[in-house]
């Protein structure tokens, strides 16, 4: 639009009266109705978390499904033939979130060539920093339990359900346990010990598929069948965090070490 010049000038006259009056804000001639601005302001907000979640829903189930299309570990775990070989693959292994907290993978320990596979829920603080199973406080008793029926270190091979320290030391969930067992049953596979004890109930439910508390199911002899066939007795135990706290229980924990000692006199001839 364009003024002649006695209109541009009568317009900047108004406006510098204006100005001098103080006016700051411009009037606009339509009304506004606030209260549906508002509201309409707070649908749109909703409309985006909504998408943002059902993006990030939908992100997390490709994501889950690209894993087990590109890199289904059930079947890469056929090809792990030793010890070294699962070590190597589990810590090339991105699938657990475990591993984003943790410090380190916490693989085993102890001698390999045993009769004896002791099986614990996951790392603690101490485990996650030095990289062993079963070395705080926990582990310590563990050892002496061992010792009770002649047993050490070198005569048994430790490992965990989890490899990975939960953070905060909480139970491994369902979900943590279902993801990691495949790798734990290869462990089993590879090491083909003659007997497994289960230290804990997150253990215990992990490879029995058990339900209800460990008090239910330690001390009790029982098989799993690995997919050669082979049939391996287990049994349950208390962990030894549990009888630290309750230490009233450790002749329950006695019981089931003289079972373990019994069994494995009867596997030697004696």
């Amino acid at each position: 639009m364009e003024f002649d010049n006695n209109t541009l000038k009568g317009l900047l006259a108004k406006l510098e009266w204006q100005l001098n009056m103080g006016v700051e804000a411009m009037i606009e001639e339509k009304n506004n109705n606030y209260f549906y601005q508002e509201k309409t302001k707070i649908i749109n907000e909703d409309n985006t978390k909504k998408l943002e979640t059902s993006q990030k829903s939908s992100f997390s189930k490709f994501d889950t499904e690209t894993i087990e299309k590109k890199s289904d570990h059930r079947e890469m775990l056929k090809n792990c033939f030793t010890l070294d070989d699962l070590k190597t693959y589990m810590l090339n292994f991105n699938g657990c979130d475990l591993k984003k907290t943790a410090t380190q993978l916490v693989f085993s320990d102890g001698n390999p060539k045993s009769q004896v596979m002791i099986i614990g829920e996951a790392p603690g603080a101490e485990e996650d920093r030095r990289g062993i199973p079963f070395c705080g406080a926990s582990g310590q008793l563990l050892d002496k339990m061992l010792n009770s029926i002649s047993l050490d270190r070198n005569k048994v091979y430790i490992t965990n359900v989890i490899p990975w320290r939960p953070p905060g030391n909480r139970t491994p969930n369902e979900n943590e346990i279902s993801l990691m067992k495949p790798f734990l049953m290869r462990h089993i596979e590879i090491v083909s010990p003659k007997l497994l004890v289960a230290v804990g109930g997150s253990s215990a439910k992990a490879i029995l598929n058990i339900d209800g508390g460990i008090l239910r199911h330690r001390g009790v002899w029982k098989e799993i069948k690995l997919r050669d066939g082979l049939e391996i007795p287990i049994i349950a135990t208390l962990h030894p965090a549990y009888l630290l706290r309750a230490p009233n229980q450790k002749k329950l924990a006695w019981e089931d070490l003289k079972l373990i000692r019994s069994k494995l006199e009867e596997f030697n001839g004696q």
